[in-house]
């Protein structure tokens, strides 16, 4: 073998060597960006909870939902507060156990003694304001039947919380449609 063609060689190798490392390199910080992606949807979803959980609470210093809903203007915020949670609920950002509870309190608004009340608002709402989202409309109607078909609170509670598990898991989309 020549100088020349041992110097190939070795020259060939290193470049092998380099090459490996770089792959392997290249690998790690993948997925250590990846964990870092995860990471800021986890704090991005947090942080959404935290934001319409303000709204909501700052929507109860007038009072009680069904004390306020013949209020036009009030309910206006509040079914507009729930079309934004669902639709960051739709896209994955908001979770399905987080958006459970607030169909809880939902289901206990329409399950009232001015549930009725309640639900003809809403419907109202979603006529003038929601006519060309479907997928939410049809939702909250089958909230609307879940909080008419249990008369037992445990029962219907889980039954809401089964029913927003599920829709999640067939009907989410987006691009951070997260579990």
């Amino acid at each position: 073998m020549t100088t020349s063609e041992l110097l190939s060689v070795v020259l060939s190798l290193a470049a092998l060597l380099v090459a490996g490392y770089s792959a392997v390199y290249t690998r790690l910080q993948a997925r250590k960006a990846g964990e870092t992606l995860a990471f800021q949807q986890q704090l991005a979803r947090g942080d959404a909870v935290m934001h319409f959980t303000d709204q909501y609470f700052d929507l109860l210093k007038s009072g009680e939902p069904i004390d306020l809903i013949s209020n036009r203007d009030w309910a206006y915020q509040f079914w507009r507060l729930h079309s934004t949670e669902f639709y960051f609920f739709h896209h994955g950002i908001l979770p399905a156990f987080m958006y459970s509870l607030w169909m809880i309190d939902l289901v206990d608004l329409y399950g009232g003694g001015k549930g009725q009340q309640a639900r003809d608002s809403h419907v109202r709402y979603l006529e003038d304001y929601a006519f060309h989202y479907e997928t939410m409309s049809s939702f909250y109607s089958e909230i609307y039947r879940l909080s008419r078909d249990y008369s037992d609170d445990a029962t219907r509670n889980r039954r809401v919380a089964e029913f927003v598990a599920s829709w999640a898991g067939k009907h989410r989309h987006g691009p951070l449609a997260l579990a």
